[in-house]
């Protein structure tokens, strides 16, 4: 009898904090991610899409989400010509792994720009990243998230294509093991 009392007021306190979150799905056309990789001499930039995603919120702060990125939208601004290279095996290998996802697993509320922790998969290899994320929202309600410089190292997704860290007779030709990513993203109920 215990144990049936102990577990309906869980699931009614589990139930009151469920209906006090909101999913606020992302708006695919106006939320943007930019991305530049360094080399010895230079680099490249460029964008990628994302397919799907939403923010988790409860009393106006994010406590959660999810974002499916499109590999196949990936795109070299700055060198068109690029675009299919890093498309192929070398780099992300699209072909087999046409999406990339993030999952929000925790957010640090307590700072006055919310760093944001999850789980970044590239390649189906998956690794714990964290990053600061300015939060605002808008009058009608909806959200805007953005991170900028968002460090990710390729080779914690067995990208090692021109990296110093495994060629040692590269020269000039190595490219810097880790990329950033610039993300702006919007939600609305």
């Amino acid at each position: 009898m215990k144990k049936s009392i102990l577990m309906m007021a869980f699931l009614s306190i589990m139930t009151a904090a469920m209906a006090q979150r909101t999913n606020m799905p992302i708006d695919t056309k106006t939320s943007t991610v930019h991305w530049t990789a360094k080399k010895v001499v230079g680099g490249h930039e460029g964008t990628i899409n994302l397919k799907s995603g939403s923010l988790q919120t409860e009393k106006g702060k994010i406590v959660g989400g999810d974002f499916v990125i499109d590999m196949n939208s990936m795109v070299c601004t700055d060198a068109p010509k690029l675009t299919g290279h890093l498309k192929n095996e070398d780099f992300f290998n699209v072909p087999q792994y046409s999406t990339a996802k993030f999952v929000i697993t925790k957010v640090d509320n307590s700072k006055v720009t919310p760093v944001l922790h999850g789980n970044l998969t590239i390649k189906d290899k998956t690794k714990a990243i964290s990053f600061p994320a300015k939060v605002t929202k808008s009058e009608a309600g909806a959200l805007e998230a953005e991170a900028m410089g968002v460090k990710v190292n390729r080779l914690d997704f067995d990208i090692k294509y021109r990296s110093a860290s495994f060629f040692s007779d590269l020269g000039n030709r190595a490219i810097e093991d880790e990329f950033t990513l610039d993300v702006k993203i919007k939600a609305k109920k």
